[in-house]
């Protein structure tokens, strides 16, 4: 034994001889036939040739353990073992969990319950608010009607993709001649790359061209297609190539990402915090599986042949290979057919093997893994299901606060995607803010700090100031809006100013609708009664009964005086005023009398008897008082409150009334670049990028809208003129 656990080659010569006298051996014990010694023989044999193997511990012939290794202790062990991707800086892990995710949200049921709650929810109440009625119009046709970006379809597109994937990249499509964006698409992550930059506050963004387009680029079929494609974007045939990416502009493009990890640029699912507990849900679905798999199909065994005891002969009954194949056969056909029966002698025995167990209980096992991936998204059952016998609300209240900032969170990043499309459009349009002093509207003003790109100088510039509707949302609260309304109430009839408005925010009423249909249904009210009031008049007049004397005084003829048209309405006397009786006046008097105007020169010079001005000496300046400089020193300047210079606010007409100019300002200042279709070369030669490209002075996908900026060059004398025209 020593030896062979040294490396010694075990010896097989002769075994058959070996065999023949272990048959001899075994073949001379009463009542047993050559076949049984036979087998026990071979037992013996296979018993051997285990041992010479090496395998010498542990029982006859069985396996032994010499040593064990000791697993190593590693934090991340357990993730390299089970082949869980946890690299966040890998594209090729990253791309694999998030096909995982979308997996996930397409077939598990409460994963994708979560996530359409997380998606829609938060979109409640969705609806714009300005201090001016006709721009809400214009941004909400723009931003949440169907015939506009439908963002009431694209933000749970987003949202979807942001709580499965943990980011999402909408790309819009801005059109330069109309001043408005035609469309917002999302890609995929998987196509998107991000080159963080120690210049730049944001990073670079780099995608790779769709299949499909790459495709129309090398083959050029269909014809039309590719001469429309290069005509508006003839920088896409660099891009070509499979591995080519192309910089996008930030403006155009906007990364939605869970920031989970501080230091990575790119967004981590949330669904990650449950991965390991979907994981052992699928091995606890593999373990059910595989036992229903054994109820549904389970492994007989069937033994044939009887002992001399049991036939009470000397010899015993051992079935032949003919015996065993038409008992098998006949097992097969009653398996096969509907009607089962085997008709046999009592040396057949038939048992089930595999299959007698019952499917364990595991409730508690897949209880647990669900209260986990609903503590992924901070939900309970308590707070979706109630409470039940025994439990409280009490132990929800952390969750319910923490789901709420969750979505608040989520609102504030859809508000600011938002803000940055609309300051794109509100910049275009030129709307901008205002405030109204005495019936007129003054344009604010704001500073800005700028590098010149030539010099690299930074300077402080002044530009018009931009008004966009504010996007709001029903407030997150899971608290119950019965007690919520009940505080409200109660702060209010204590004195707190609460108005109507936000008492009803999160009830689904438009309060100014409802105040224009209340004062039309008080209207139609009043009008009914008054009509009802004058046919009940009518008809006792008409039957000669007697009339009520409310009914005669509004609706019988009176006699006007002498001295009054019929067409005027009577009038009454006017009352004569009583010298210290009567209060006087705060403000005297100010309106001149026929003679001042007469008397009152059109130039405004020293009025003088018979209408002839004196003129104003030029020596002598102003005549006003030295302190009035001083007293005006701090008062707004006219760069500051600048009339509004277009009559869009005040006389709405079009929509795209105001672009002409940013496109002006921007072809002076950032004048179109055209770029030359990619050279066809024969022999494969890498074709280097044209410098506009590279430095993003090329119209299209890299340089984003070119009128942004542009306001700040809307100079004061430019609005004064058109203040004059």
């Amino acid at each position: 034994m020593a030896s062979q656990r040294g490396g010694a080659q075990p010896n097989y010569d002769g075994e058959q001889s070996r065999i023949d006298r272990l048959f001899r051996r075994f073949s001379s014990r009463p009542g047993e036939s050559g076949e049984e010694a036979e087998m026990r023989a071979n037992r013996r044999v296979g018993r051997r040739k285990t041992a010479a193997a090496g395998f010498t511990g542990g029982g006859a012939g069985g396996p032994s353990v010499d040593f064990a290794t000791v697993r190593p202790r590693d934090p991340l062990f357990y993730w390299r073992q089970n082949n869980l991707p946890f690299q966040f800086d890998d594209p090729a892990q990253m791309q694999k969990m998030r096909a995982y995710c979308r997996l996930l949200y397409i077939s598990h049921p409460l994963v994708g319950s979560c996530v359409d709650i997380y998606s829609k929810y938060p979109l409640l109440g969705l609806k714009m608010s300005c201090k001016d009625e006709r721009l809400t119009e214009f941004y909400t046709d723009h931003f949440l009607s169907e015939d506009g970006l439908d963002y009431q379809k694209f933000l749970v597109r987003m949202g979807r993709e942001y709580w499965t994937t943990g980011e999402a990249w909408p790309l819009g499509t801005f059109n330069e001649d109309l001043g408005v964006w035609d469309d917002e698409e999302l890609l995929n992550p998987d196509d998107v790359e991000v080159q963080p930059s120690p210049f730049l506050r944001e990073p670079r963004f780099l995608i790779r061209l769709p299949q499909s387009m790459k495709e129309l680029i090398r083959t050029r079929q269909p014809a039309w297609e590719y001469e429309k494609l290069i005509t508006a974007y003839p920088e896409l045939t660099y891009y070509s190539d499979d591995n080519a990416l192309m910089p996008v502009s930030n403006i155009l493009l906007r990364q939605m990402k869970f920031e989970a990890d501080t230091f990575n640029p790119r967004g981590i699912p949330l669904l990650y915090r449950a991965m390991r507990s979907l994981m052992q849900e699928e091995m606890l679905n593999a373990a059910v599986d595989s036992i229903a798999d054994r109820l549904y199909t389970p492994l007989i065994h069937a033994k044939l042949g009887a002992s001399a005891s049991d036939l009470g002969t000397n010899v015993p009954w051992i079935p032949t290979m003919d015996d065993l194949a038409d008992f098998e056969e006949a097992v097969d056909a009653a398996l096969a057919g509907d009607f089962r029966i085997i008709m046999t002698h009592f040396a057949v025995q038939m048992e089930s093997v595999l299959g007698k167990e019952d499917i364990p209980d595991l409730t508690g096992d897949f209880d647990r893994i669900e209260g986990r991936v609903l503590q992924t998204f901070g939900l309970s059952k308590t707070m979706l299901a109630g409470a039940s016998s025994g439990e409280t609300y009490a132990a929800d209240a952390l969750n319910r606060d923490l789901v709420t900032q969750m979505l608040t969170n989520y609102q504030n990043l859809i508000a600011s995607h938002y803000r940055q499309r609309a300051l794109v459009v509100a910049e275009a349009q030129e709307h901008f803010d205002y405030e109204e002093r005495n019936g007129k509207r003054y344009v604010k003003m704001e500073e800005i700090y700028e590098i010149d790109e030539e010099t690299g100088e930074g300077r402080i510039v002044e530009q018009p100031k931009l008004l966009i509707p504010d996007l709001q949302f029903k407030t997150m609260s899971l608290q119950d809006e019965a007690a919520q309304n009940e505080f409200f109430e109660a702060l209010r009839e204590a004195g707190v100013p609460i108005s109507m408005k936000t008492r009803l925010h999160n009830v689904n009423i438009d309060f100014d609708e409802e105040i224009e249909k209340s004062r039309d249904e008080a209207v139609d009210l009043a009008v009914a009664e008054q009509e009802s009031r004058k046919a009940i008049y009518v008809a006792l007049k008409d039957k000669g009964l007697p009339i009520p004397q409310d009914l005669r005084a509004d609706f019988e003829p009176r006699a006007l005086p002498e001295d009054q048209d019929m067409m005027q309405p009577p009038t009454a006397p006017l009352r004569i005023p009583i010298l210290g009786m009567d209060p006087i006046s705060s403000q005297p008097t100010l309106a001149p009398t026929m003679q001042d105007l007469t008397a009152m020169p059109a130039d405004g010079g020293v009025a003088q008897p018979g209408g002839v001005p004196e003129p104003v000496d030029a020596d002598q300046g102003e005549q006003r008082p030295d302190e009035s400089d001083e007293q005006r020193e701090d008062m707004p300047k006219q760069s500051s409150l600048i009339p509004y210079p277009r009559p869009r606010l005040d006389d709405y007409t079009g929509l795209f009334q105001n672009h002409e100019r940013m496109k002006a300002l921007a072809d002076e200042h950032q004048p179109k670049v055209k770029v030359p279709v990619k050279p066809v070369t024969e022999d494969d030669a890498e074709t280097p990028v044209p410098e506009a490209i590279e430095r993003k002075k090329a119209v299209g996908l890299y340089q984003g809208p070119r009128h942004l900026g542009m306001r700040r060059h809307i100079t004061e004398a430019d609005i004064n003129m058109e203040l004059q025209v």
